[in-house]
């Protein structure tokens, strides 16, 4: 089944669990793997945290409370130095996409095919295990950020934001008669750069994901393809990139969710008089 599940070679691994809905549209497919993966890391977060509400002691932590106290702590002192009203959503919105993030990236420490054949042998002809590698899945969470933001955005000052998508930066800059002829401009201009928010986040994130997924691959295959010198350099190989992944996949969390800090943060300044 091992052999069976390597014989496409790399590329054989980069495919999808896919049900497509219109064979003619590629736009139109659903990644199960993908959903099944982000389901699982969602509803094990969600045991985890009611499992822990029923240990949590007074005094001085320790355990699992002890760690998660720690990743709680590091997430408001980030929230704090770069957020600078109080909002209640802010903080556990930064800590739950972090944790969501960082558990899904870190899947891929795991052997690269283990996760795979264990899914050949009930019948999937492929699977993707880390769902960050999806574009789907860094796209539909930079779009929450988005409408997060655009909604703060209207919310705390609408007449302001209104004004910067039709008129700033040519306020100043053009006579009166002339403003009703740059504000198509002004607009796009305007809509580029906020479209350019989701763009950043979810491309950053699937590029390096996919890259690291792509890399362990080829090491991977030098550790079952190669004689034993090959799979010997392999497996070490293999031991430093996972714990350079393990570290990319943390960094690439922590970047996610400060980025996302720091939207929220431009959407909840006061206007400047």
């Amino acid at each position: 089944m091992a052999e069976q599940g390597h014989e496409g070679g790399i590329a054989g691994h980069l495919h999808y669990w896919t049900i497509k809905l219109d064979e003619s549209n590629p736009f139109m497919q659903i990644h199960l793997d993908t959903m099944l993966v982000t389901l699982i890391v969602a509803t094990g977060m969600f045991v985890f945290a009611l499992w822990l509400k029923g240990k949590l002691v007074d005094g001085a932590p320790a355990g699992a409370q002890n760690f998660m106290e720690s990743v709680v702590g590091f997430v408001e002192d980030t929230v704090k130095d770069n957020f600078p009203v109080h909002n209640p959503l802010i903080a556990p919105l930064a800590f739950t996409i972090f944790v969501f993030i960082a558990l899904i990236n870190t899947i891929d420490v795991l052997p690269a095919f283990m996760i795979g054949d264990i899914a050949h042998l009930f019948g999937v002809p492929h699977f993707r295990p880390v769902a960050t590698n999806d574009l789907n899945l860094p796209a539909a969470m930079a779009v929450s950020v988005f409408v997060l933001v655009l909604y703060y955005e209207f919310k705390l000052k609408p007449v302001h934001f209104c004004k910067e998508l039709l008129m700033d930066p040519f306020t100043n800059l053009v006579p009166g008669f002339l403003k009703p002829f740059v504000m198509p401009i002004n607009l796009i201009l305007k809509l580029v750069e906020e479209i350019a928010k989701p763009l950043s986040l979810s491309f950053r994130l699937f590029g390096n994901m996919f890259a690291g997924e792509v890399i362990f691959l080829l090491i991977a295959f030098l550790l079952l393809s190669g004689g034993p010198v090959s799979m010997v350099a392999g497996f070490f190989v293999g031991l430093g990139w996972s714990m350079f992944h393990l570290f990319i996949g943390l960094l690439q969390a922590f970047i996610f969710m400060i980025l996302t800090v720091v939207y929220l943060s431009i959407a909840h300044q006061p206007v400047e008089h």
